[in-house]
C-alpha cells in the first residue's frame, strides 16, 4: 500500500473511530444527566484526543531510529493544534453565523485555559531537569489530571438531556439502544482507533524522506492537523448550532488532557529533548493560550480576537519551519 494511501486510510479510519467514540460519550452523558461543560471538558475532549493520544504510543512500541521524535512532535502537536487551528477555527465558525463573542460563562473557562497553562509549563520544564525528576514531574500531571475531571464534576451544574441517538442503536434498528450497545460501540472505536494510529505511523515513516522533512516536524504540523479533525469538525458543529460550551469545551478540555495524560509518556520514555523546532511550537502553543485568556470576558469569549490570533499564530510557525529548511 502506498503512502498516500496508507494516510488516507488512517485518516477514513480516526474519523469514523472518533465519531463512534464521541457519539457513545454524549449518549451516556445525557443517559445519566451531565451537563454539557463537563461532557464538552472532560468526555467529549477525552474522546476526540484519544487519536492523537495513541500515536505516540504506537510510535514507541514500533521502535526505530525516528520513533522518539515522532512521540515527541506528536506530544508537543496536538496542544499546538488545537491552541492554534482549534481556536481560531472556532472563532471563524463564530463570526460566519453572525455572532462575536462565543457566549461561555467567563470564570470556567479562564479556568480551564488555567489549568492547562499549568500543567503544559510543568511539561516543557521537563525538558530541562534530570530523569528522576521527570518522573515526579509526571506523577504530578497524573495528579493535576485527576484534581482538573474532580473540579469538572463538582461545577457541573447543568442539566444533561439525552439528546443523541446512537449509531449504532441507528443501524441496528435499535431504538434507544442501551448500555451494554453503548459500552460495545465504544470498544469498537478505542480498537479502530489503534488501528488507525498504527497507519499514521507507518505513512510518517515513508513521507519523511520524500519531502525531507524530520519526523519530530512531521509529527508537529502533519499528524496533529489529520487526528485534530475530530475536535475541528464537532466544534464547528456545534458552534453553529450555538452550542459554544460544547464546543470551546471540546478544545480547551482537550489541550487539557493532551498537557497531561500523553505528556507523561513523553517524560518518560523518551530522552524528552524537543530541540528548537519544538520549543517554538511551545512558544507558540503559550502565547495562543494566553490569546484566548486575553479574550475571555464578561460577555464570553471575544472570536474577532480568537479568529485571527490562532490561525495567524499557525501561520507564522509554519513560516518559520520553511524558512529554517531553507
Amino acid at each position: 500500500m502506498g503512502v498516500a494511501a496508507l494516510f488516507l486510510a488512517g485518516l477514513l479510519l480516526m474519523l469514523a473511530a472518533a465519531a463512534l467514540f464521541t457519539n457513545a460519550v454524549e449518549w451516556v452523558a445525557g443517559e445519566f444527566g451531565l451537563g454539557h461543560a463537563l461532557a464538552g471538558t472532560v468526555l467529549a475532549a477525552i474522546g476526540t484526543a484519544l487519536p492523537e493520544s495513541i500515536v505516540p504510543v504506537v510510535a514507541l512500541i514500533g521502535g526505530g531510529r525516528a520513533a522518539a521524535a515522532t512521540a515527541t512532535g506528536a506530544i508537543l502537536g496536538a496542544p499546538f493544534m488545537l491552541a492554534t487551528v482549534g481556536l481560531g477555527l472556532t472563532g471563524v465558525v463564530c463570526l460566519i453565523s453572525g455572532r462575536t463573542h462565543l457566549l461561555v460563562p467567563g470564570p470556567s473557562s479562564r479556568a480551564v485555559l488555567y489549568a492547562f497553562l499549568g500543567s503544559y509549563l510543568l511539561l516543557i520544564a521537563g525538558a530541562f531537569v534530570p530523569t528522576p525528576v521527570r518522573w515526579a514531574d509526571a506523577a504530578l500531571l497524573a495528579g493535576l489530571y485527576a484534581l482538573f475531571v474532580r473540579r469538572s464534576l463538582r461545577d457541573d451544574r447543568t442539566s444533561g438531556e439525552s439528546e443523541e441517538t446512537l449509531l449504532a442503536a441507528r443501524l441496528l434498528h435499535r431504538p434507544g439502544g442501551g448500555l451494554a450497545l453503548g459500552a460495545a460501540q465504544l470498544l469498537v472505536a478505542l480498537v479502530t482507533l489503534a488501528l488507525a494510529s498504527e497507519l499514521f505511523i507507518l505513512a510518517l515513516e515513508g513521507i519523511a524522506p520524500v519531502i525531507r522533512l524530520s519526523a519530530l516536524v512531521l509529527a508537529l504540523l502533519l499528524v496533529p492537523l489529520a487526528t485534530e479533525l475530530p475536535e475541528l469538525v464537532a466544534g464547528s458543529l456545534w458552534v453553529a448550532r450555538g452550542r459554544d460550551l460544547l464546543a470551546l469545551g471540546n478544545v480547551t478540555g482537550a489541550m487539557v488532557f493532551q498537557a497531561t495524560v500523553p505528556a507523561i509518556i513523553g517524560l518518560c520514555f523518551t530522552p524528552w529533548d524537543p530541540s528548537g523546532i519544538g520549543f517554538l511550537a511551545a512558544a507558540v502553543t503559550i502565547s495562543g493560550a494566553l490569546v484566548a485568556l486575553a479574550a475571555t470576558g464578561k460577555r464570553g469569549v471575544d472570536a474577532r480576537v480568537l479568529a485571527p490570533a490562532g490561525l495567524g499564530l499557525y501561520a507564522l510557525y509554519v513560516v518559520a519551519v520553511i524558512l529554517g529548511r531553507a
